[in-house]
């Protein structure tokens, strides 16, 4: 298991993406892992506390403590680790840097409709 830390306000802690993670995250959340979409920021930090308590069961890290003072500096922050935490559950999943290319791809394509695609 790959171990990470991320930074919140100075301070690193721990992160750890496995089935513990993913079990915290239901448990924080009240939906199953495979449910979210992540998209939303409440997904997005629970994820990231999730796997903060994979890694240390006692961790310091709060939801509160990630939420800062509300600013765009702390939303980035977020944002920051949560790519962390996301690119442990790419290792867990043994996701190929080819598949997450191919993927990526195909959201774009999807997010096109047929006049917003550039003409030549």
């Amino acid at each position: 298991m790959k171990q990470n830390f991320i930074k919140i306000n100075g301070v690193e802690y721990p992160v750890v993406f496995n089935l513990l993670t993913m079990s915290n995250f239901e448990e924080i959340t009240n939906k199953g892992f495979f449910e979210a979409n992540l998209n939303k920021i409440n997904e997005r930090m629970a994820i990231v506390m999730a796997a903060a308590l994979a890694a240390d069961k006692d961790t310091s890290l709060t939801i509160d403590i990630m939420r800062g003072k509300e600013t765009l500096d702390d939303y980035k922050q977020i944002v920051e680790v949560y790519s962390v935490v996301m690119l442990l559950a790419n290792d867990f999943f043994n996701i190929p840097e080819v598949e997450k290319e191919k993927e990526n791809e195909e959201k774009t394509d999807e997010g096109e409709g047929e006049d917003e695609k550039p003409k030549n």
